[in-house]
């Protein structure tokens, strides 16, 4: 099998379980409604045997999901066959069904971008700010961070490690009051949440930037990488192409400062931003 065929089934296998949960069925009783053994119903889950379009179908008519996510299925049966799973032309809608599948599984995600805060972590402001240039993406780019949002909602969310440049803590982007909001907002995430954020220091002077990029932990699966930009998105699962990435995000962990000394940059930063903004003196 493939990579892209592997992590094109991984992300369908997900799905439809998060179908069958919503729905309220156990494994065994989906199973008798499929007309399917419960290990194979497993099987297919687990993507270690891919659903048939027949199986795709009878899984959508048994657990009769929402219209939302009727819609994403049939754009998974449909996956890629070739290596890798991309898409070029930012982020599609099916790449971000994706990562939100992997983020409900993964035990442990660490991201890092090169270029803006992460959406998970943005506030509107921030959000619109980045959008100057194209006011025509303004409404999909707000509608797609309030969706990556509800993430932070989660109980059960994953341990997130969020590694950002100081540089790009310093640009003010949406002017100095939105971005001490956005920064304010930031700090106000890791309490009370497994999320930790990591700074990489001006001092550090240059490193070796390996673009955007997530690395998604699952247990007892093998780890997924997703990489991006505004012109690409890919979804990596071969070891070979996800161990290069990984210890590209060893690197910049060692050369960011502690979790506690980063969010002493944070609130360092955003006082910083609120003088500018004339907040006070």
């Amino acid at each position: 099998m493939t990579v892209g065929v592997r992590i094109w089934h991984r992300v369908l296998g997900m799905t439809l379980t998060r179908c069958r949960h919503d729905r309220g069925l156990t494994t065994r009783q989906a199973a008798a409604r499929l007309g399917m053994s419960p290990a194979t119903l497993n099987r297919s889950e687990n993507a270690t045997r891919p659903f048939d379009p027949v199986e795709v179908g009878a899984a959508l008519a048994t657990y009769q999901p929402s219209r939302a996510e009727r819609a994403r299925v049939p754009a998974l049966a449909q996956g890629p066959r070739t290596s890798g799973w991309w898409a070029v032309g930012g982020i599609p809608q099916v790449h971000e069904d994706a990562v939100m599948a992997l983020e409900d599984t993964a035990r442990s995600v660490i991201e890092f971008s090169a270029t803006e805060i992460r959406v998970v972590a943005q506030i509107p402001h921030y959000t619109r700010a980045l959008c100057w240039n194209r006011r025509g993406e303004e409404q999909a780019a707000l509608a797609r961070a309030c969706r990556r949002h509800r993430t932070l909602l989660n109980p059960t969310q994953p341990d997130r490690t969020i590694v950002l440049d100081e540089a790009l803590l310093r640009r003010p982007v949406g002017g100095p009051t939105a971005m001490a909001q956005q920064l304010r907002h930031l700090l106000a995430l890791t309490r009370g949440r497994s999320i930790t954020v990591r700074v990489i220091p001006v001092k550090e002077g240059g490193y070796r930037c390996p673009g955007n990029c997530a690395i998604y932990r699952i247990i007892d699966k093998p780890t997924v990488a997703h990489l991006w930009s505004h012109a690409a998105s890919g979804l990596l699962d071969d070891p070979s192409d996800t161990r290069p990435i990984e210890g590209s995000m060893t690197d910049l962990l060692s050369i960011a400062v502690t979790p506690n000394d980063s969010l002493d940059l944070l609130n360092r930063l955003a006082a910083d931003h609120e003088r500018t903004a004339g907040l006070y003196p």
